[in-house]
């Protein structure tokens, strides 16, 4: 009994990321890249990596704050990276025209998105290291902005019309992950005894 709840509420939580997923592409083309930047962190957790990464988060704030308080703080940090990434997906899609600048354009539009993700990071975190009434706050989030920034341009190896390796393996284990999910709801709706 406990197990058949268990899996009735991965594929519905399954079904939900595919119903978030697949709205992206009803969207206006304006809405989309502000979508994707608050929905990105739902994605990063779909791989192994992901899933452990924000395991140990998770496990990391209930054994320092307690398992309720721990809890709570999760959500809320959850809460300010969906903000901070639609933040900076509406600074990314609304930078598209200087991609015609050429690798500085791109350099520059995806340093400008970072930095606008980390600056709604310290907005968003009440409880954060900095201030933001401390210059130092905005040396060092356009520092890290334009160093990460450098890097995603220097490790892109895409060609047109193909997708990174990255990117690849990402639609593989999406396609996988809902592939298992409609088992498992099937399985789950089947009448008892089939």
């Amino acid at each position: 009994m406990r197990d058949s709840v268990l899996l009735q509420r991965v594929a519905n939580f399954a079904s939900m990321l595919q119903r978030l997923f697949e709205l992206e592409g009803k969207l206006p083309a304006w809405l989309r890249p502000t979508y994707r930047g608050a929905f990105y962190i739902f994605a990063l957790s779909l791989g192994w990596a992901g899933k452990l990464f924000v395991l140990i988060i998770l496990a990391t704030l209930m054994l320092l704050a307690g398992a309720g308080t721990g809890l709570a703080l999760f959500f809320e940090l959850l809460g300010v990276a969906v903000i901070a990434g639609a933040m900076a997906g509406l600074i990314r899609g609304s930078l598209r025209p200087l991609e015609r600048w050429g690798l500085l354009g791109s350099w520059l539009r995806w340093t400008l998105a970072i930095s606008g993700y980390v600056i709604a990071v310290g907005i968003f975190t009440p409880h954060g290291l900095f201030s933001l009434r401390d210059p130092i706050f905005y040396l060092i989030a356009a520092a890290m902005s334009a160093l990460a920034a450098g890097c995603l341009l220097l490790l892109d190896d895409r060609r047109s019309g193909r997708p990174s390796p990255a990117r690849f393996r990402f639609l593989q284990g999406r396609e996988r992950l809902w592939a298992a999910a409609a088992r498992v709801r099937a399985r789950v709706q089947s009448p008892p005894g089939q």
